[in-house]
């Protein structure tokens, strides 16, 4: 079971590599009429959807060093205590 969800994780970003490598390097170069156009969304998302998710990210690293750093300040008043 482990090895088939690593697979089908691997293959769900590869697939999601190429979907994005596409949609970033390929289709600026591919005219507005081309059926391959209606596949992807615009272009101002290309750019906002990777900083939201990062902006989201570092959120997340920094309320997780937070709360392990109160959880190690907490456990170190007890032990002097």
């Amino acid at each position: 079971m482990d090895r088939l969800s690593g697979m089908l994780l691997v293959a769900g970003g590869v697939m999601f590599t190429a979907y994005y490598s596409t949609w970033i390097v390929v289709l600026p170069f591919v005219d507005e009429e081309n059926f391959l156009q209606q596949f992807f969304p615009s272009k101002a998302l290309a750019v906002s959807i990777p900083l939201m998710m990062g902006v989201l990210g570092l959120i997340v690293i920094g309320i997780f060093a937070c709360v392990k750093m109160r959880q190690k300040k907490s456990v170190s008043n007890l032990k002097a205590s």
